[in-house]
């Protein structure tokens, strides 16, 4: 029975716990590079051999993008940016997902390829034509138009989503819903919905992480300083006359923070039972 006891044990540490710790330690290191990195002074980034904790803590780096580059100003771009996409995604693939998961309509499967099918397009191939409709409405170096075109992109993905969760709640919950008073409306906001608390969650998520990494678009559609968002400042740390990594890491560091306080608030909202506590009994 020991003997069995061990094999047991050292199979899930060797199948299970090995691997977790790999794959963990393949995500942490290059982070906790990127924090150390960011507390080191100019000269000591470069040194090699190179040192594993600072030989002295400094914050420099980090005062050095608040007083002088206005990262602020750019961290408040992104913001509005990331924020304006969440909600906006969110309620459009909300209305979305219902109608394509419980409405039978002409053409819905023709509607289902199209949606399917803006995925398999590379981001690079839409620039263009993209960016000739920004002009033509004037909204190049607007943040609307990294708004708009990040919206888009999202929602295909983020409807599909939502229609996945819709299909796992039974019809007979609204149905219920109905026959004691509901409108169809009514039904939507008072069994539906919280029901759906860690499908709008997740979908959210989705949406504001990819607002708040836009680079491309972001690239092609604002040229002014002042408009530019984080993951454009980011990149000018980059020039012909060298690389400010101290600054980049302590940037990268300010930009990953808030997606991290993110998910810690919502991580209990994207496991869960959707229709726990909506059937009695």
């Amino acid at each position: 029975m020991k003997k069995k006891g061990i094999r047991k044990a050292l199979k899930k540490l060797i199948c299970f716990y090995l691997p977790l710790l790999l794959f963990l330690g393949f995500i942490l290191i290059p982070i906790y590079w990127m924090v150390i990195t960011s507390l080191k002074e100019g000269k000591e980034v470069l040194t090699i051999p190179a040192t594993y904790w600072p030989r002295k803590i400094v914050f420099s780096n980090y005062l050095k993008l608040f007083s002088k580059s206005g990262f602020g100003r750019y961290f408040l771009n992104t913001i509005v940016i990331a924020v304006s996409v969440t909600f906006i995604v969110t309620f459009l693939s909300l209305i979305g997902g219902f109608a394509m998961s419980r409405y039978q309509f002409k053409g819905k499967t023709t509607v289902y390829i199209m949606l399917l099918l803006t995925q398999m397009f590379p981001a690079v191939v839409l620039m263009i034509p993209l960016f000739r409709m920004m002009t033509a409405m004037s909204l190049i170096n607007n943040p609307l138009s990294v708004i708009i075109v990040s919206s888009a992109t999202s929602l295909p993905f983020c409807m599909f989503t939502m229609m996945g969760f819709y299909n796992a709640i039974p019809t007979t919950l609204e149905e219920a819903a109905q026959v004691d008073g509901c409108t169809v409306i009514g039904s939507v906001f008072r069994v539906l919905l919280p029901n759906m608390r860690s499908s709008m969650v997740a979908v959210g998520a989705y949406a504001f992480i990819n607002g708040w990494n836009q680079f491309l678009y972001s690239v092609a559609f604002i040229s002014q300083k002042e408009k530019y968002t984080l993951p454009l400042i980011l990149n000018s740390f980059q020039t012909e006359f060298g690389i400010d990594y101290g600054g980049l890491a302590a940037g990268c560091v300010i930009a990953l923070a808030p997606v991290i306080i993110l998910f810690v608030f919502i991580q209990k909202n994207l496991v869960g039972d959707q229709t726990s506590g909506s059937v009695k009994g």
